[in-house]
């Protein structure tokens, strides 16, 4: 008798658990700038934006032409975008827009 309620107790608590992992609401990833220069307009992610791993976010201007300071570095929905137009990322790692995870 205790051997089942010590198995059905293992099961009720696996299925909680369980449930609890893939209910919980994934946490929101920053995205960082991995490259200097002036945001541009042309290109630029908006809030509400739904994206695929590695899609381009944000585009600036460099000394050398246009590029990519941010991908989305998972499937997800464009939450926020923390930089406008003209704005100049002078620091690389500098959080440019928030993702929500698929």
């Amino acid at each position: 008798m205790r051997a089942r309620v010590v198995a059905g107790l293992g099961v009720a608590i696996a299925v909680i658990l369980t449930a609890t992992v893939i209910g919980a609401p994934r946490p929101p990833i920053d995205v960082k700038a991995t490259l200097r220069g002036e945001v541009l307009a042309d290109g630029l992610a908006t809030p509400g934006d739904e994206v695929r791993e590695g899609a381009p976010l944000v585009y600036v201007k460099t000394q050398t032409g246009r590029g990519v300071a941010a991908r989305a570095p998972a499937d997800g929905r464009v939450i926020e975008v923390l930089v406008k137009p003209g704005v100049v990322i002078r620091e690389l790692g500098t959080v440019v827009a928030r993702l929500e995870p698929r």
